[in-house]
């Protein structure tokens, strides 16, 4: 089976990496529907999907304070499984910042992969994707800094690892970029001597 072009693996790919994002992204959603309803029920006082989304000591730590005393426990639907957390603003904003980038992160290589099923594979389309998935990734550093600096209020909380991963991926990209450009005019002048 070829890497790219129609029939590839890039197509398979692309298919898988869209099925991806959009879990990715009920996911998110759920989870922010879940804080907003717990939200409405602790500060309204009623028990919309009480069932569903709780809050409480589930572990019966001692060390807890009254302030930080609420945990969250959401049931996944269609499963057995559960989500379980503090309740507080910082992990509402690090699961949705977290799981929302990384679905949008799924979703630009699903284009990508899109663009490299095609039987012409140097094309503005893909270029675009590119120039995309590269700003997406050098962005994320100063986001990702900022949020975990004023969560933990420290930057030793900050992984330089994750940093430099997503930094290198981002540059890789833009060197990539410059290749099919390359291309697509080599393509272009091709296409117009013939």
């Amino acid at each position: 089976m070829k890497l790219i072009g129609e029939k590839s693996i890039s197509t398979v790919l692309n298919k898988i990496l869209l099925a991806g994002s959009i879990a990715q992204l009920l996911y998110v959603s759920y989870i922010i529907f879940g804080f907003v309803i717990i939200y409405i029920n602790i500060h309204q006082g009623t028990h919309f999907f009480s069932e569903t989304f709780k809050t409480g000591i589930f572990n019966n730590e001692l060390t807890k304070t009254a302030s930080d005393s609420l945990d969250f426990q959401f049931k996944i639907p269609l499963s057995d499984s559960i989500i379980k957390g503090s309740y507080t603003l910082h992990t509402f904003i690090s699961i949705s910042f977290f799981i929302g980038f990384y679905s949008l992160f799924t979703f630009y290589l699903f284009r990508i992969f899109k663009g490299m099923s095609s039987e012409i594979i140097f094309n503005t389309k893909v270029i675009q994707d590119l120039k995309l998935f590269a700003v997406l990734n050098i962005i994320f550093i100063p986001i990702y800094c900022t949020i975990l600096y004023f969560m933990d209020q420290s930057i030793y909380s900050i992984d330089p690892i994750f940093i430099l991963l997503h930094l290198t991926l981002g540059i890789i990209i833009l060197f990539i970029i410059e290749f099919f450009k390359k291309g697509y005019e080599l393509q272009s002048e091709n296409d117009l001597t013939i």
